[in-house]
């Protein structure tokens, strides 16, 4: 599944995936229908969605005794040269 995946994100032009940009996007979960744009969908759903599984996740093994600490979750720093 993830190779497909893959060739599919591959295969978009950065033309096609700009194209998506401000598309209004609708989200059925269950009954209820949830109007977005792309953009919307993503900060307001997606990314909350994804933070609250991987603190989730991440509190889950340190209550396990995993050795994790602040810098395991914010990962490696992204810092620009001096």
């Amino acid at each position: 599944m993830i190779e497909n995946a893959e060739m599919a994100l591959a295969a978009l032009t950065p033309g096609e995936v700009n194209s998506w940009a401000s598309k209004d996007l609708n989200l059925q979960i269950g009954p209820r229908m949830l109007a977005f744009t792309s953009e919307t969908l993503i900060l307001s759903f997606s990314l909350p969605n994804f933070h609250f599984h991987a603190v989730t996740a991440y509190d889950i093994l340190r209550s396990r005794g995993v050795p994790l600490g602040k810098r395991d979750y914010e990962g490696r720093l992204r810092t620009r040269p001096v």
